[in-house]
């Protein structure tokens, strides 16, 4: 890895740790030094999405998350078969998609969140972003905020089972998560 490379990525994983002590001015500092290095740090847009939100802005958090969607795109015309998680470098890629198909859903563009939903769980097949939890709060008439909610809630109760009764449920209608890719995934 080039010393640029290696420094933007420090710059990236040390904004996060700032950002989830609740420092986002100096989470955004970092990022934004990020790309100093590199205007197509599709990561450091990533980031710029999560301080955005954690600022309550949401116009800025929705402009970076188009561009790095947009990024994403100029460097993937055609989408591959699969991009796993488990490779570091699909993981920007992964999460910029997301951060859109989240914006979609919010925005009630539901045919087009979905889509984005489906692609990334046929990209990722074992899902390690839990897109299948969105995609079952989409059909379900939820907003994508729920599975953040339930997922805490879950945290807090070491019980999960109403995040995955909303999959079950949502599931046996639409047909779009299978258990075992996720087994044969891990």
């Amino acid at each position: 890895m080039i010393k640029n490379e290696k420094k933007k990525y420090d710059y990236y994983y040390d904004a996060m740790d700032f950002l989830n002590d609740g420092e986002t001015k100096t989470a955004k500092k970092l990022l934004q030094k990020a790309l100093k290095l590199d205007g197509d740090f599709i990561d450091a847009y990533n980031g710029l999405v999560a301080v955005y939100e954690g600022e309550g802005n949401k116009k800025k958090a929705k402009e970076c998350s188009e561009l790095a969607y947009s990024k994403t795109r100029e460097t993937f015309p055609n989408w591959p078969e699969e991009m796993h998680w488990g490779e570091i470098d699909n993981r920007q890629f992964l999460r910029a998609v997301c951060n859109k198909a989240i914006y979609l859903h919010e925005e009630e563009k539901f045919k087009e969140a979905e889509e984005l939903y489906r692609l990334l769980l046929k990209l990722n097949p074992g899902d390690n972003q839990g897109v299948r939890y969105l995609l079952a709060a989409l059909f379900a008439g939820k907003e994508p905020e729920i599975v953040e909610e339930l997922t805490d809630k879950g945290n807090e109760l070491q019980d999960w089972s109403e995040m995955e009764e909303l999959l079950e449920t949502q599931n046996k209608k639409h047909k779009f998560w299978n258990e075992e890719t996720l087994e044969t995934k891990k």
